[in-house]
């Protein structure tokens, strides 16, 4: 079976990165009944480019943005994702995380969503990070894992959300990502043998496993909260988000702190702001309606001076609400072929 080419997928916003996470995880699991939701952290102006190139069985990508992003998904049981930052000279000081799992030189995390029966999980790009991402077939993995008894495997997957791992195995399985990225491998069994063989592989020293905790789950519930609609009501409070979540303040203070270095406020600024600026993108309701409706919206999710508003919306996306109005109807998704060297 011939390779296909891979395609760079370049956006200029994240309500078009949104929908098409979603459209190609349909496509390579249609079973599944994915959704995610994207905010941008740091200010300035989106560029993101995503590099796809799936084969049989396996879902591969290369993400980067030049702004930090928060990447909130529901968990599911469906599929492992396995992620890494690459970084080959090391000079990188990325503030990612995934799933919880604070990414190093040797980090490999993502596959914590098994751990959980629905629910939500939650990743961090840092700004200008260069991250790996290999999503592979959980029923398939499973059935391979059984049929090698890779009990530690197994294991790595129940408990841990994420690994350090120099093993030759990890270093194979990033070997093989980039050679499928420059000229297409065919054949997908290859990428299963050596995710199973890094996950089998116990690390010199335990704490190079991270495993889940009441922060992890604290903050899971914090965001997939925050991402809720709740119809003809006002925005939660602090106090009201903590008696929801059955948490104290110091508590989630400290876990937010720890995991988005910013307030619960900021957080909350954050995601509210993405929550306007995607209303003001919508591509299913008119021109005119966005425009009139501009400042309810803004009112809707929590910012009650419109000019205060406008002066925050500027210097968090580098536009004006008119200015992302008016191009919400032009193209936001760039999409090429990138030549494989045969």
């Amino acid at each position: 079976m011939r390779s296909k080419k891979a395609k760079e997928y370049i956006f200029s916003d994240l309500l078009g990165m949104e929908e098409y996470c979603k459209s190609h995880y349909a496509e390579y699991y249609s079973k599944s009944n994915f959704s995610c939701n994207v905010t941008q952290l740091t200010k300035g102006e989106l560029l993101t480019s995503s590099i796809c190139a799936p084969i049989n069985h396996v879902h591969l990508e290369i993400f980067k943005s030049n702004q930090t992003l928060l990447y909130e998904e529901d968990a599911n049981q469906n599929s492992v994702a396995f992620c890494w930052i690459n970084d080959p000279n090391g000079v990188s000081k990325s503030n990612t995380i995934i799933g919880g799992h604070k990414m190093r030189e040797f980090s490999i995390a993502g596959f914590n969503r098994l751990n959980k029966t629905g629910g939500n999980t939650w990743d961090i790009v840092g700004a200008n990070t260069v991250l790996c991402c290999m999503s592979l077939k959980w029923d398939k993995l499973k059935e391979q894992i059984d049929k090698m008894n890779a009990y530690n495997a197994y294991a790595r997957l129940e408990e841990c959300i994420g690994i350090d791992s120099e093993a030759t195995s990890s270093s194979q399985l990033k070997a093989l990502f980039e050679k499928h990225f420059k000229q297409g491998v065919k054949c997908s069994q290859s990428f299963y043998d050596l995710a199973i063989a890094t996950l089998e592989e116990s690390p010199e020293i335990e704490n190079l496993c991270t495993v889940r905790s009441d922060k992890t789950d604290l903050i899971e519930d914090l965001v997939k909260l925050l991402h809720e609609d709740r119809p003809g009501l006002p925005p939660l409070t602090i106090s009201q988000i903590t008696k929801y979540l059955n948490s104290d303040a110091k508590s989630l203070r400290e876990s937010c702190r720890a995991s988005f270095d910013m307030s619960i406020l900021g957080l909350i600024k954050s995601i509210r702001l993405e929550q306007v600026k995607k209303s003001y993108l919508n591509p299913h309701v008119p021109k005119g309606l966005r425009i009139f409706t501009m400042k309810q919206n803004a009112l809707y999710y929590g910012f009650n001076n419109w000019n205060t508003f406008c002066k925050l919306y500027f210097a968090t996306f580098g536009e004006s609400p008119e200015e992302t109005i008016d191009k919400a109807g032009s193209v936001s998704v760039l999409v090429s072929d990138l030549m494989r060297y045969r």
